[in-house]
């Protein structure tokens, strides 16, 4: 057994994979947002250079790290599923699945609240309907898309070029498509917005797996923690089976032979030897990580948006607006579950979220949930306040579902946009889009696509507002693609915010419920996973008692 004294190998586990250095990294995050916004304001962010000296560099540093951690859930899911079965616990493992499922959905529900209440509130100091649709360049017409000639030409029209490019005729403007909506699509069903059934069915495939490549592709985290739980169970248990019709006289050593089960399954060593191999090269990446992250927050920020025709002090205050609400709702949802966690818990959250910087700085440079995860499940266990599978269960599973700064920022952009997209509107349907009706199913639908947001970097969170826009507050589908190509434009500022908010919240959830789920604080740690493990399968076996 270990004692207090014995530490773990550092990157032997993924729940103590090495957190980046905090200083480094905080100058490496800083150093990436001056040279992103120093290049941003030079107006050369689209060219050749900057995007192979800052953004492929940047695009493989993400990609390696998501590349590295997904296997890795799936591996340290399988193990976890095997000590499961060992134990002979699966009330406990599956009490503490259900309290963080209905912990995630009350949290998301409640951020999706206060970010319409705070939009509600605040709806005075938005910039009107006719600024929005000057910025926004919104016309009455039905059509998708449309072309004009240049503001200060009259009487050009435009024509279809022989090299198939349209040109205006009189000064010769050539017209360059940036579809960063994703509105202009092959497929023409998927050009009309999901509907509020079809979210929901996205939300269930999301947690049984269907295909581990498409799990693995779409960065499905809690596909690969349901499935390695169920596969490391089923191996056990397939291997328990055996060796009680041969031991079936033996009664007696069974227990004993049990407790060794993992040690004997070959498979389960090649399977925590391949963790162990994973966790030591993301454990280096991390340690180097205060380096390589200015290349990966410039290639965050430096992401391609479109440029808008209209006056530059209109199109600065309404970014700034939207801004300022966004900040302002995603402050006041982490006051109230750091204020939330402390009555819970009775215990000083602070001293907690203070291991969670690394995590957060990292969350804030990448933009992604899935990228931050591994820093995250380890800064909640060297908190000894959460034992490592709770941290690696709850972390997970929040990972898809507890997105509560997505549901933030989805209530506030839904509530955000209307007032551009009222122009076109009577005043009969204004009035609608105003009802406590459509207010509170907008909540419950954003709810539902917050779920379906992938947490893989550059996970478009204003494609789930096609949802809400169309099928409840039924903007019209021209309108809708224009809007919705504004704020994906904006998705380079406001993503790392609204991630660093998640990953907080995810670590709150945890304590929360590690604080009803196990007996006492981890004090103690272990010499392997395995004994941290042991340790908590006992914490939980003695809270059920």
């Amino acid at each position: 057994m270990s004692t207090a004294a014995a530490s773990p190998p550092s990157g032997s586990s993924l729940s103590c994979v090495s957190l980046p250095r905090l200083l480094p990294l905080f100058l490496g995050v800083s150093c990436g947002a001056s040279i992103s916004l120093a290049i941003a304001l030079a107006g050369v962010r689209s060219t050749t250079l900057v995007q192979w000296l800052l953004q492929a560099p940047g695009d493989l540093v993400l990609q390696t790290l998501v590349g590295i951690t997904l296997p890795l859930v799936a591996l340290h899911a399988t193990l976890t599923g095997s000590q499961l079965q060992t134990r002979q616990l699966p009330i406990q493992w599956l009490r503490l699945v259900l309290a963080t499922l209905a912990v995630s959905v009350l949290s998301t529900l409640l951020a999706s609240v206060m970010g319409a209440l705070v939009a509600a509130t605040l709806h005075s100091v938005l910039p009107r309907s006719a600024v929005l649709a000057r910025v926004w360049g919104l016309s009455l017409s039905s059509a998708a898309v449309e072309f004009r000639c240049p503001g200060d030409v009259h009487t050009g029209s435009v024509a279809l070029q022989s090299n198939g490019t349209l040109a205006c005729s009189v000064n010769a403007t050539t017209f360059v498509i940036d579809d960063v909506a994703r509105t202009f699509v092959a497929d023409g069903t998927t050009q009309t917005a999901l509907g509020i059934s079809e979210q929901a069915v996205k939300v269930v495939e999301s947690i049984f797996i269907e295909s581990l490549a498409g799990a693995f592709v779409g960065g499905d985290v809690l596909s690969l923690m349901v499935g390695g739980l169920v596969l490391g169970s089923a191996l056990i248990r397939s291997f328990l089976v055996e060796k009680r019709q041969e031991d079936e006289q033996n009664g007696g050593c069974l227990l004993e032979e049990e407790s060794e089960l993992g040690e004997k399954l070959m498979i389960l060593q090649l399977f925590e030897q391949a963790e162990v191999a994973g966790c030591c090269v993301l454990s280096w990446l991390q340690t180097h990580l205060p380096v390589s992250v200015i290349f990966m927050f410039s290639s965050v920020l430096l992401q391609p948006s479109v440029s808008l025709s209209s006056d530059e002090s209109d199109e600065g205050f309404t970014a700034l607006a939207l801004m300022t609400l966004l900040l302002l709702a995603l402050i006041l949802d982490v006051v109230v579950m750091i204020s939330l966690a402390t009555l819970f818990t009775l215990s000083n959250p602070f001293a907690f979220l203070e291991h969670l910087l690394p995590a957060q700085l990292l969350a804030l440079s990448s933009g992604s949930s899935l990228v931050a995860l591994p820093a995250t499940i380890s800064a909640v266990v060297a908190s000894k306040r959460v034992s490592p599978p709770v941290a690696f269960i709850v972390c997970c599973m929040s990972t898809v579902l507890n997105q509560t700064g997505t549901a933030l920022y989805l209530s506030i952009s839904t509530l955000f946009v209307l007032s551009a997209s009222a122009s076109g509107m009577n005043e009969d349907e204004q009035t609608a889009t105003r009802s406590t009706r459509t207010i509170c199913l907008m909540v419950l639908v954003n709810v539902i696509s917050a779920s379906v947001v992938s947490p893989l970097p550059g996970g478009d969170n204003t494609a789930a507002l096609a949802t809400a826009l169309g099928a409840v507050f039924g903007v019209p589908t021209g309108s809708r693609a224009v809007l919705l190509s504004y704020l994906t434009a904006m998705e380079w500022i406001t993503a790392p915010f609204v991630t660093c908010v998640n990953i907080t919240n995810n670590a709150l959830i945890a304590l929360v419920i590690a604080h009803y789920c196990e007996a006492r604080p981890v004090t103690t740690t272990s010499t392997s996973s395995d004994d941290n493990t042991d340790a908590a399968m006992h914490q939980l076996l003695v809270s059920d008692q």
